[in-house]
């Protein structure tokens, strides 16, 4: 398992030590080269994070009650894979959920990972365009979620600012803004 590691770093055991719907966590015993070391890590299910882009330069933008926070935090559409589907399946699936929108193209901007020290998870980038409401939303029971269109420079303005502090939504519309500033050009 440790195939790139530096010389004489070895895993010795792996044991699964918690394991629900959105996290499994495991206890690995390591030897550094002689030396003992436990090592704590977690796999979560990997997610896609929609940036809905309107033909006069908004973007789609909720508002997200968080139970850990207690607040509305602004974000972008964003949920988990399901078993058997593709990031974009579950890109297309998720924006219309959170928001009753569907878009005419849906373009994959990249990934990313959160956390590769103790978190095995992986996000998927969507760009989204051509916004048609088909007034669907289907939230779950922990999602109270209010919308609104914003201009570009002011989501910048809020990034910029600290307003907006969702990792998974800063890193997706950071990447998004400028993989759509360079789709002109």
């Amino acid at each position: 398992m440790l195939e790139n590691a530096p010389p004489g770093w070895t895993l010795k055991s792996t044991k699964q030590v918690y394991e629900n719907y959105y996290l499994t966590v495991y206890e690995d015993m390591l030897n550094l080269a002689g030396t003992p070391k436990k090592y704590i890590r977690a796999e979560r299910q990997n997610y896609s994070t929609i940036v809905p882009f309107t033909s006069d330069g908004r973007i789609l933008t909720i508002k997200s009650y968080r139970h850990l926070v207690d607040s509305y935090q602004i974000e972008v559409p964003s949920g988990y894979i399901d078993e058997g589907e593709s990031p974009e399946q579950a890109a297309v699936r998720e924006l219309e959920e959170e928001t009753g929108f569907v878009a005419e193209k849906m373009l994959p901007v990249g990934s990313y990972t959160l956390d590769y020290s103790m978190i095995i998870q992986t996000g998927y980038i969507f760009a989204a365009y051509g916004l048609e409401n088909k007034g669907r939303q289907q939230l779950g029971n922990m999602e109270i979620l209010e919308m609104e269109f914003l201009p570009v420079q002011q989501i910048k303005d809020l990034l910029l600012g600290g307003k907006i502090l969702n990792a998974a939504s800063i890193v997706a519309l950071y990447r998004a803004i400028e993989f759509d500033s360079r789709l002109g050009k």
